[in-house]
């Protein structure tokens, strides 16, 4: 940002900066779905331990709910139902 000067999306946390104004986005609240993917036939322990710790991260912070009043583009709300 401070050396292109071009606007950028930031998570809630991210560091003021000298010369930017940070605007939350609300009214909906935009959702970013990410996904983890890895190479098929891939065996390795740390894809195995990052899997196990993103299943059960998913299950204790519901990143798998779809919560209400929120903005999702659709066809992300659709792949999202179709895993539930």
């Amino acid at each position: 940002m401070a050396r292109t000067r071009t606007p950028v999306l930031v998570v809630v946390d991210f560091p003021a900066m000298a010369e930017t104004v940070l605007k939350p986005l609300v009214d909906p609240v935009p959702l970013s779905p990410v996904s983890l993917v890895w190479r098929k036939g891939l065996v390795h322990p740390g894809i195995d331990a990052l899997r196990r710790a993103a299943v059960e991260l998913a299950g204790e912070e519901g990143w798998l709910r779809h919560p209400l009043d929120v903005w999702i583009p659709a066809t992300d709300a659709l792949i999202m139902m179709s895993r539930s």
